[in-house]
């Protein structure tokens, strides 16, 4: 017995051990290929795909019905400011930038998971709210393997919100002398 959970321990330090040089190597990302994104067009009759492995963030109005979606908010800023904070804030979400830029109102980024390195693909599309001073956007982020997330896009998406929202609020520089 003693010598079966020997080699039981072993067994796993050795595949603990390939793992971590594949996880932390980047093998693992180059192996888990994000392909092509997937060019979702935003309005009001595109087809949502039948799995559960997507997230949708549109204005009332913009976004086909589905479930797995919610209102986009609005932001007391310029289209290109919204922008630029959705690029700073995306790197602390595990996102990089892959397309698009601040003067072109549309941005591509590929997002990948902590641990397996899975891809997803965000896209998002930033416009001028209609006779208001601000911007708003629409968002669809979408897993590459998996038939579900485990709403892995919405939580990262609602968390990538909040630091957005944070960067664009003005900073009280009284408080802190």
């Amino acid at each position: 017995m003693r010598r079966l959970t020997a080699i039981m321990i072993w067994g796993l330090l050795v595949l603990a051990g390939i793992f971590a040089v594949v996880r932390f190597s980047g093998l693992l990302g180059m192996m888990l290929t994000a392909g092509e994104p997937p060019q979702f067009v935003f309005d009001p009759n595109s087809e949502l795909p039948d799995t559960p492995n997507y997230f949708l963030s549109c204005p009332d109005g913009l976004a086909p019905r589905g479930g797995r979606q919610m209102t986009s908010p609005q932001f007391e800023a310029s289209v290109e400011k919204l922008a630029r904070a959705f690029i700073a804030t995306a790197p602390d979400h595990g996102m990089k930038l892959t397309n698009g830029s601040v003067g072109a109102h549309s941005l591509q980024f590929l997002a990948r998971s902590k641990v397996f390195q899975f891809p997803d693909w965000v896209e998002l599309k930033l416009m001028s709210v209609p006779d208001q001073a601000g911007a708003t956007f629409c968002l669809f982020a979408k897993s590459v393997y998996g038939r579900d997330d485990f709403q892995q896009n919405e939580k990262r998406t609602r968390a990538w919100l909040r630091d957005v929202r944070q960067t664009l609020e003005p900073k009280d520089v009284s408080k802190g002398f």
